[in-house]
């Protein structure tokens, strides 16, 4: 069974990704090291459009995450998008704990970013379950 069996599911099921394409995408890019990225443009369209998917989905969960979940997904959002966040003050905790969440994840590749957040969405819906 698939690492991400439940996303696949989903993603199949919504008819938004072919998902031979979203599967051997994610294949190589969770089985390579942290600069993984795939070169072919089908893969590289369907894993993004999946990553853009698991945007939407992770909002159908049954209940709120954990605050350690919520930030996993923080920081791979944040790194999957190429986006740096603000380094905050030293009074704003939580936009403290968030920065240093995404500071951790910071050297990875978008696609290998892409697929942990598909693989933390997938781990949600298996333990919390979607509306």
């Amino acid at each position: 069974m698939s690492a991400v069996a439940s996303f696949t599911s989903a993603l199949t099921t919504a008819g938004k990704v072919p998902a031979e394409a979203f599967k051997s995408a994610y294949d190589a890019v969770a089985a390579a090291g942290d600069d993984a990225a795939v070169s072919d443009a089908e893969q590289s369209a369907a894993l993004k459009a999946a990553f853009e998917f698991a945007t939407e989905l992770v909002k159908k969960l049954n209940k709120d995450p954990g605050n350690e979940e919520k930030l996993k997904l923080y920081a791979y959002f944040k790194r999957a998008r190429d986006e740096t966040p603000a380094e905050p003050s030293f009074y704003q905790i939580e936009s403290k704990y968030k920065y240093n969440a995404w500071k951790e994840i910071s050297h990875i590749s978008q696609q290998k970013a892409q697929a942990l957040y598909i693989q933390q969405v997938n781990s949600l819906i298996d333990s919390i379950g979607l509306q």
